[in-house]
């Protein structure tokens, strides 16, 4: 009798198991990423509900949210920085010097200490990378890459700049929302109700400019230096005259007839969710309202005292 050989597979078959393993793989990586994306948008919103609880409590405890920024100096803080407290990070805060301008190295700790909470985990994870502002120039090499981040942006009403150029100055009735340069709105003066009041958002952070701006100050261009540093109006806030951003790839004005400039593509909101741009209002409920929404719709949304009526079909 003659031993029975063991048979292997043919190269044919080994190929068919290849090709359909592979057809396998193919449909299963855009649900696989599909469920990352889900559970990084989940957190995007806690984190958003957990900025909407801290406004709140620093209503009740001090009669009004914080300031949009404290000044527009080198030596001032943002609306994210007077939250800290709120937000179990006491530490964090009590680590700043006001004496002391934000980039030296005796407010290291507040400065340059990453807050998850402030991270859309879409976009990047927490760290110490972005640059400190050096009035509007480019930064010293030893204040780069340094600071703390973020990836929200408190919302002016229709402009970011209210406020920026007189500290008693306060925008239109119509046209202002809760955080802008030396707000300090309280409840009374939110006469459009705080659940149609947006409070926080997510912040464009534009990619391409048709002139691409020296790399070192790339990231002042983008609103997107030291997070906590109240010296950069792009990074604190944002406005909704122009709409929402479609894209990271966006430097246009969606409500205007012309292209934005470079140097303005950062006054929007956005996000790198697909298709959707997330806020929470200032009754503590997160919405994520379609990027391209109604203009008009986002603009009644972001003021606080605007009287007009507007449709929740956006929320």
């Amino acid at each position: 009798m003659r031993a029975n050989s063991p048979r292997g597979f043919t190269l044919v078959e080994l190929l068919v198991v290849i090709a359909i393993i592979g057809v396998l793989v193919a449909l299963l990586l855009p649900a696989i990423q599909a469920a990352r994306e889900a559970a990084r948008r989940s957190q995007c919103i806690n984190n958003l509900k957990q900025i909407g609880l801290a406004l709140q409590m620093h209503h009740d405890s001090l009669g009004r949210y914080p300031l949009g920024r404290s000044n527009t100096t080198q030596r001032g803080v943002s609306w994210a920085f007077e939250l800290l407290p709120y937000m179990e990070q006491q530490s964090i805060y009590e680590a700043y010097d006001p004496n002391q301008e934000v980039f030296q190295p005796a407010n290291a700790v507040a400065m340059r200490s990453p807050v998850s909470a402030f991270y859309c985990p879409t976009r990047r994870p927490p760290a110490a990378d972005r640059n400190f502002d050096n009035n509007d120039a480019v930064p010293e090499e030893e204040y780069r890459d340094i600071a703390a981040g973020g990836d929200y942006a408190g919302c002016a009403g229709l402009e970011q700049d209210y406020g920026r150029n007189d500290e008693e100055g306060r925008p239109p009735e119509e046209e202002g929302g809760v955080l802008y340069s030396y707000s300090r709105i309280k409840n009374r003066y939110i006469t459009d109700g705080l659940s149609l009041s947006m409070a926080v958002g997510e912040r464009h952070i534009p990619t391409l400019f048709e002139t691409e701006p020296d790399d070192a100050l790339l990231q002042f261009v983008q609103g997107d230096t030291a997070f906590f540093a109240a010296d950069n109006v792009m990074v604190a806030f944002r406005g909704t005259e122009c709409g929402l951003a479609g894209g990271t790839t966006d430097t246009t004005n969606n409500s205007c007839d012309t292209n934005l400039p470079d140097d303005d593509a950062n006054e929007k909101f956005g996000s790198e969710h697909s298709g959707i741009t997330q806020f929470v209002f200032l009754d503590g409920h997160v919405s994520s309202i379609n990027n391209d929404v109604d203009v008009v719709t986002v603009q009644r949304l972001s003021t606080i005292a605007d009287g007009a009526e507007v449709s929740t079909e956006a929320l």
